[in-house]
């Protein structure tokens, strides 16, 4: 009976350093489906997260000699899958959505100036009722930012809060915002915050 689930992911590391085959089950074991769920989980769709996981997996593979043995496992494999996710997002899904979007707003085949301007004040207004409907000091915060064009550091002096408060309420309106408008609509009026 094999000894290897009852290793700590740090001498699993040291045996995978060695070119341990059977530490590279265990590891492959002990967070395959844990790296699956939090890949599918930002992606929402299974087939590239599976393919994602394997890639992690070869790469850790092909690389276990230069990985230092103080590296944590976990963090080390969470953030190879961060990374190309990031990666996954950079080249496809979030460039292609936001030139979708451009293209079909801009587009004069497919739409008058009259029809443009009609769509964009209907877009302002809609965002405008969402940053209504946000939080009372979550929206003091944001429209300090978005209207006003001060620092985190500006808004935490003017409303006596820590600048670590004006960047969490900032990052959560980001995120509420996203949700609700969308992210092509979000990509195009937001990104820059």
């Amino acid at each position: 009976m094999s000894s290897y689930p009852s290793y700590t992911d740090n001498q699993l590391l040291v045996l995978l350093k060695n070119g341990d085959e059977s530490a590279f089950a265990e590891i492959y074991q002990r967070y395959q489906t844990l790296l699956f769920l939090y890949a599918d989980k930002k992606l929402r769709d299974q087939e590239e997260s599976k393919d994602i996981i394997q890639e992690v997996f070869v790469s850790l593979w092909n690389a276990r000699a230069k990985i230092g043995e103080s590296v944590s496992l976990a963090h080390y494999l969470y953030r190879a899958v961060l990374n190309r996710i990031l990666n996954y997002f950079r080249n496809t899904g979030v460039t292609q959505e936001y030139i979708s979007t451009l293209q079909a707003t801009i587009d004069p085949q497919s739409a008058t100036s009259a029809d443009y301007l009609i769509r964009e004040k209907d877009i302002s207004a809609m965002i405008e009722l969402e940053i209504s409907l946000l939080p009372e000091k979550m929206r003091e915060v944001f429209e300090l930012r978005r209207n006003n064009y001060l620092s985190n550091k500006e808004i935490a002096l003017k409303l006596g809060i820590s600048e670590h408060t004006v960047a969490t309420q900032i990052k959560n309106a980001l995120k509420i915002l996203k949700k609700k408008l969308g992210s092509a609509v979000f990509s195009v009026y937001f990104l820059h915050l």
